[in-house]
């Protein structure tokens, strides 16, 4: 039991107790005293999580490796800055009665740019950074004056790196050449202000446009090494020793399967000045490699823009023939643009007693296997043949063409919502709804999302552009009648054929109604006229009207007499103050 709260007290107190079995039994108890004084004061259920955590961290583990370090794919989301909205102003100035309008167009909103960075070679920072937004654009002013636009956001990339549009998995574009620039996300165009609206009828509009979002999507990043030489093989073949061999690179060389687990890159200094040779070393396929065995079908792309492939062939192996013919048959199940590029086989372990003796049959059959005579002998371990192999590796790259990819289907990012063709939209209605209808299309959401709907006049102006598109000529013939509900994008509106704003959407409808119902209530209706019985001035009943006015006696009410001027006489009282 001594043992026991000693060695606990140790882990608690550090250093201090560490010799605490050398001690008296005096002092012993003097540090279980301690402990248990500590244990009161203490909260236990604080400290022993502390205790388990320094105990299950292993002490050896290497932080910041870089094999974990690397990464080849990476998904963001990407926002473009919206436009600033326009705005409603008139000139108000001395000597400038009706100066007219003056509200200025709010600014353009940023766009997210990807830019090839010549100094990356991972996807990490990408990784890091899952949603980028670009700024938005100033609002317009009055006295014309326009709003500011949105600074753009660059995320540097590795050169190689494919885009892809994460919902589709369409290519939308690629980064080979350093500084190149590829817009993935426009920022929006800023809203007109009323000064945009003048014409020679309305010399005075009041209304304006709000600022158009930017596209937001979600992205797929994948990098593909850009190299002259891909090395090919089988697990443990000698790829990642031939790689230190013949450049600078420094990868991870064992003695077992499956040393390599990331890409490698090395130079080879051939030894003219920009002669460089770019070799790419890549995991160590297995048989049943392109369906996913194996880490062969995530590094096979990495070997796709290499001008010449290096099939490496370990000569130690039961089969290397076998091995031969195993690696070609899964690059043509992969990618049959792959397994077509030139390759150079080379039989490595040459330096073992055992494959120095069947070297001449090897090599004859590895001939045969190919279909041409690229095939050389070297000892990656005591570097024998290697610089020979590299200098007709440079010589046989020069002579290749630069073959691109095949160009697969491809989206356009650089295209705007307005600038798509605005008759493309469609009607869509449930049966289980009727009387229910919805507006699909890029640009009529478009123009929904930058109207200004405060004011009359813009709303006004979205009817005409319906009436324009002809959506409201298919609304009646699809069968819509008056007060059916139509929806464009988050907006719902009311139908009425043949009216000036047919589309008014229901929280403005509600308010007029409201504003409606307090002006009847603050005006006073006039009263109808009633009959003399039924409790009015004058009865209808024609027999009290007999005999009236036969004399002439009323219109004599209205002949004026001259009066003669008058004049004080003599004996009259004449009153006064």
């Amino acid at each position: 039991m001594h043992t026991f709260s000693v060695v606990l007290a140790a882990s608690l107190f550090g250093s201090t107790l560490a010799f605490a079995p050398s001690l008296s039994s005096h002092h012993q108890r003097t540090s279980l005293a301690v402990l248990k004084a500590t244990n009161e004061v203490t909260d236990w259920d604080k400290l022993q999580p502390k205790i388990q955590i320094k105990r299950n961290t292993p002490q050896t583990q290497q932080r910041d490796d870089p094999e974990w370090k690397f990464f080849d794919t990476a998904r963001i989301h990407v926002t473009g800055g919206d436009g600033g909205n326009g705005c409603v102003a008139f000139r108000r100035e001395k000597g400038e009665a009706m100066g007219g309008p003056s509200g200025g167009r709010g600014g353009n909103g940023g766009s997210v740019i990807l830019i090839c960075d010549a100094n990356l070679n991972t996807l990490a920072p990408s990784r890091n950074r899952v949603h980028v937004r670009a700024r938005k654009g100033n609002n317009g002013i009055g006295k014309g004056k326009n709003g500011c636009a949105g600074f753009d956001v660059r995320i540097p990339v590795p050169r190689g790196t494919v885009v892809r549009e994460l919902l589709t998995q369409k290519v939308a574009g690629e980064l080979t050449e350093p500084g190149q620039e590829f817009v993935v996300s426009l920022g929006g165009r800023g809203g007109r202000g009323n000064e945009a609206f003048k014409t020679c009828r309305k010399t005075a509009p009041k209304l304006a446009e709000r600022g158009e979002p930017g596209a937001a999507r979600w992205l797929s990043l994948e990098l593909k090494l850009v190299a002259d030489v891909g090395f090919l093989g089988k697990p443990n073949a000698g790829k990642s020793t031939l790689l230190a061999a013949a450049s600078a690179a420094k990868p991870k060389i064992a003695n077992y399967p499956f040393t390599t687990i990331v890409p490698n890159l090395g130079v080879c200094d051939i030894g003219d000045e920009g002669a460089g040779l770019v070799l790419c070393d890549i995991p160590g396929l297995i048989e049943g490699a392109s369906s996913g065995v194996g880490m062969g079908s995530t590094f096979l792309r990495h070997v796709q823009r290499c001008k010449v492939l290096l099939h490496m062939v370990d000569g130690t192996s039961e089969d290397p023939i076998g091995d031969f013919v195993t690696i070609n048959n899964e690059l043509k199940k992969y990618n049959e643009f792959l397994s077509e590029k030139p390759q150079v086989v080379v039989l490595n372990k040459i330096d073992v007693s055992e494959v120095k003796e069947e070297q001449e049959k090897l090599l004859a059959q590895l001939r045969e296997a190919a279909g041409h005579s690229r095939v050389l002998a070297i000892s990656a371990a005591t570097t024998k043949n290697v610089e020979e192999l590299m200098g007709r590796l440079k010589k046989f790259c020069d002579s290749q063409p630069v073959v691109d990819l095949p160009e697969p289907p491809q989206v356009d990012f650089s295209k705007a919502e307005l600038d798509s063709d605005s008759d493309l939209f469609e009607i869509i209605s449930d049966p289980a709804y009727p009387g229910q209808w919805r507006v699909n299309g890029n640009y009529i959401e478009q123009v929904a999302k930058m109207t200004h709907w405060e004011y009359p006049e813009a709303v006004e102006r979205f009817g005409r552009q319906l009436e324009a598109l002809g959506i409201s000529e298919q609304l009646e013939q699809r069968g819509a009648v008056d007060g059916d509900l139509v929806m464009v994008d988050k907006f719902d509106f009311e139908f009425a054929p043949g009216m000036t704003n047919p589309y008014i959407p229901g929280e403005l409808l509600e308010k007029d109604s409201f504003y409606d119902e307090q002006r009847a209530m603050l005006v006073e209706e006039p009263t109808k006229w009633k009959a003399f019985r039924s409790g009015g001035y004058l009865d209808e009943d024609s027999e009290e009207l007999v005999g009236f006015n036969e004399g002439d006696d009323w219109d004599l009410l209205d002949e004026t007499e001259e009066l003669e001027e008058f004049s004080y006489e003599e004996d009259d009282d004449v009153w006064q103050a």
